[in-house]
């Protein structure tokens, strides 16, 4: 991480020791464990728009960008793809590593800053970059990203990002009715640095002692705009009321891992955003 602000690095420091702890946790969870076993039975836990969108990637390059335990990119392999993943904690790391052996699959995993995934690829360019639910907002520098997903395509190539919406990004839990209210800015870049939550999305039940965790707001302008200075070209958005993990208290698991607000917020809130680009 060289030339890095000093707040930057802080985070990473922070953010790095929160997720390895988290790890071995994830790994016993029942969320996945149900991503495993579906593994193990030949099925990847990708949701069905997603490989949809990618299409046919039978023999296609593709990295995962921030994989954490490698899951989805596993299923890209059994999907046909070449794929690498990436991801900063080196138990989640270990644990991919874990279950590729396991599942015999010819999968590499790097252990990295995701800014830093190009040193690591001795000049490999890629014909999908992945990037999964839960990643930018761990992110201070939306332009070094783009850039990095840029330099990472081949011409022709895709970017495949799914993520969490910005609007549920400004709501946390609320006492009163309806359970949710605005609770941080859309607008502006400064760091959120966060510390009252000693549990996880994956794992409600466990305390960890890593709970100092920093993150960033990105709005859509600013995602787009800075993937189109990139050189890329935007060539689908779609935003989804679909919840993988209990984000507030007020959510109601509807059907396995899946969660919706109550009442007559029921499907009418973006929680996730999926968006497509194209290197020309």
């Amino acid at each position: 991480m060289t030339d890095t602000p000093r707040e930057h690095a802080e985070a990473y420091a922070w953010n790095k020791a929160a997720w390895d702890e988290r790890v071995s946790a994830h790994w016993d969870s029942a969320m996945y464990r149900a991503h495993a076993d579906a593994l193990r039975q030949g099925k990847p836990p990708l949701d069905e728009d997603l490989t949809q969108l990618a299409g046919d990637v039978h023999g296609k390059s593709l990295i995962h960008l921030q994989c954490h335990m490698g899951m989805e990119t596993l299923g890209w392999a059994l999907l046909g793809a070449r794929s690498v993943g990436v991801d900063f904690a080196p138990n989640a790391i270990d644990k991919a590593n874990t279950l590729r052996d396991e599942l015999a699959l010819d999968t590499r995993f790097i252990c990295a800053n995701v800014y830093d995934t190009r040193d690591h690829l001795d000049g490999e360019a890629f014909d999908i970059v992945f990037v999964s639910i839960g990643s930018l907002c761990w992110l201070p520098d939306m332009s070094r990203w783009a850039r990095l997903v840029a330099s990472l395509l081949n011409p022709g190539g895709m970017l495949l990002l799914n993520d969490v919406h910005p609007v549920v990004n400004m709501l946390g839990d609320h006492d009163h009715p309806p359970g949710f209210a605005v609770t941080y800015p859309y607008l502006g870049d400064e760091r959120l640095v966060l510390d009252d939550d000693e549990n996880s999305y994956a794992a409600q039940d466990t305390v960890f002692q890593n709970n100092t965790m920093a993150e960033w707001p990105h709005t859509f302008g600013t995602i787009i705009t800075e993937l189109v200075n990139a050189g890329l070209q935007i060539t689908s958005m779609h935003e989804s009321a679909r919840c993988v993990w209990p984000a507030f208290k007020v959510m109601e698991e509807t059907s396995p891992f899946r969660w919706d607000f109550p009442g007559k917020w029921r499907g009418k809130l973006p929680v996730e955003f999926t968006l497509t680009a194209r290197k020309p």
